[in-house]
């Protein structure tokens, strides 16, 4: 690893949140209809094994089913979903931290009026390059 990384949740949550709204940016893109933003992943060294980022769903968003072969840790920092794990629906709000066991299938949910803010993180990396690769597009 070569680049020291620190990042602050609150102004990343606020940036991504304001991305949502306009529609994806650079630093936030908007991919498959969410933001989907990687801060940390071995593909540009600044994280020797683990991938760490910020997704905003807007309400009434679920996430296509997917899987990986990374555990994922789901933090939720803003608004209340679920997180459907192999058929185990998890009601989330703020402060609920979700892990993924690997390769089970999973998808997000957000209820309510709010976007629903998840910061996560996974290791080992590798399943980011896909929103690497689409947010380069």
């Amino acid at each position: 690893m070569g680049t020291l990384v620190r990042r602050n949740i609150d102004e990343m949550v606020d940036e991504a949140v304001a991305a949502l709204d306009a529609g994806g940016t650079k630093k936030y893109p908007l991919i498959e209809g969410r933001i989907v933003a990687v801060f940390a992943t071995p593909d540009d060294a600044t994280s020797a094994r683990m991938a760490m980022g910020i997704s905003v769903l807007p309400p009434g968003y679920s996430t296509p089913v997917h899987h990986h072969a990374a555990e994922e840790f789901a933090m939720i920092v803003r608004g209340t979903g679920s997180i459907t794990i192999d058929d185990e629906v998890i009601p989330v709000g703020p402060g609920d931290l979700v892990v993924t066991p690997p390769d089970s299938l999973h998808v997000t949910t957000s209820f309510g009026d709010e976007q629903l803010v998840v910061y996560w993180s996974y290791g080992p990396a590798g399943s980011e390059q896909r929103w690497l690769q689409r947010s380069e597009e």
